[in-house]
């Protein structure tokens, strides 16, 4: 419904080249296609052919809904960069990267994963710069679409950049929880006092007060908890925990709240450290399945790209869950590929006629 037949076709063969090709770029897929079909006409279907992007979303979201019913489910929310040289890029510009410190030229992509213990499946990627909407209303436009698609999310995580009172009302008024670090130059009421005090005053000063220890997996954690109120929002438990080492020494702060306030500090370490799923997530689609190596210019390409990257990570994640595999998703990568070859030297093997079966191998 959302391609034309012949578009439809390439599409399939495109998510098979980003799962069975070694080199991730347009050529190679095309090149590695059993069926007759060019370089052209997957750049035809990236770049100029029909591709419904919300009907296709609907589709996807049908899906989702039916995979995760009677399921708890987290989302969890985050950005990705890809760096990108060129002056005919287009929507390429300078993004500030977190891992190295510095700005680099590129795209950085709104991303969102739904969570559950048992499956993961990511959203559509979304291109962000300054002529699109605000990563925080991407964020806002992702919650409104699952809330229409009827699917019921449990919690919400994203780390201090997304914790805007305007995205966290909006969980709260899906009747999510919301778990999330935020920045420690915000100002609190801490219970129902009226006095408004600096979150970084206050984390630099708790080892003068008592602190409670907790034990998530292995890892053990002093914590410092309250219910506090910040600036237009409802109370929310608010803990400031550091992680201890092996002779007991404090390292790593951090500043995490809950809008459940009946949440303790293990409880609220435990659900925040799903989030780094979503890290998972961004390196398996750029390391194993060309999200950040298969080049485009023109920004139809750059988005159609990433969806269908996205989607062959749903496809792995749902092969996995169906035949019960745990892997990695580049061990599923290899796995199929493996198999794929197996069933095609069976294939060749049992073909009778000798000039019947050289004519195969060459053409496979």
């Amino acid at each position: 419904n959302v391609f034309t037949k012949g578009s439809f076709r390439r599409a399939v063969q495109y998510v098979n080249g980003l799962i069975a090709s070694a080199k991730k770029t347009v050529k190679k897929i095309s090149e590695a296609c059993s069926e007759a079909t060019n370089q052209s006409a997957l750049n035809y279907l990236l770049t100029e052919s029909r591709f419904e992007q919300e009907a296709l979303l609907k589709r996807y979201l049908q899906k989702v809904r039916y995979l995760f019913k009677n399921t708890q489910v987290y989302l969890i929310i985050d950005d990705t960069l890809v760096e990108r040289n060129g002056e005919t890029v287009q929507e390429a510009q300078s993004h500030f990267d977190h891992n190295s410190q510095d700005y680099i030229r590129g795209h950085q992509f709104f991303t969102a994963l739904l969570w559950t213990p048992i499956l993961q499946l990511p959203i559509f990627p979304e291109l962000y710069s300054k002529n699109t909407d605000s990563k925080i209303e991407m964020a806002q436009s992702s919650i409104d679409k699952l809330e229409s698609a009827s699917i019921k999310i449990d919690t919400v995580l994203f780390d201090s950049w997304y914790s805007e009172h305007e995205l966290i009302k909006k969980c709260i008024k899906t009747k999510a929880r919301v778990v999330c670090a935020i920045k420690s130059n915000r100002t609190i009421k801490i219970g129902k006092s009226n006095k408004k005090q600096s979150l970084s005053f206050i984390s630099e000063r708790i080892h003068s007060q008592k602190l409670e220890d907790c034990k998530v997996g292995e890892t053990r954690y002093s914590t410092w908890s309250r219910i506090v109120i910040l600036n237009h929002l409802p109370s929310v438990r608010l803990i400031i925990s550091e992680q201890k080492n092996e002779e007991d020494e404090l390292k790593g702060k951090a500043l995490l709240i809950s809008t459940c306030i009946k949440d303790s500090p293990e409880e609220i370490i435990r659900t925040y450290k799903h989030r780094w799923k979503i890290e998972t997530y961004h390196r398996d689609i750029k390391q194993n399945l060309g999200f950040a190596t298969v080049f485009f210019t023109r920004r139809e390409g750059i988005i159609r790209h990433a969806i269908l990257a996205s989607i062959t990570y749903a496809v792995l994640s749902l092969f996995m869950y169906r035949t019960g595999k745990t892997m990695t998703i580049g061990e599923c990568c290899a796995y199929l590929r493996e198999k794929a070859t197996k069933s095609l030297v069976k294939e060749i093997v049992e073909i009778e006629n000798k000039p019947e079966r050289l004519e195969r191998f060459e053409e496979l």
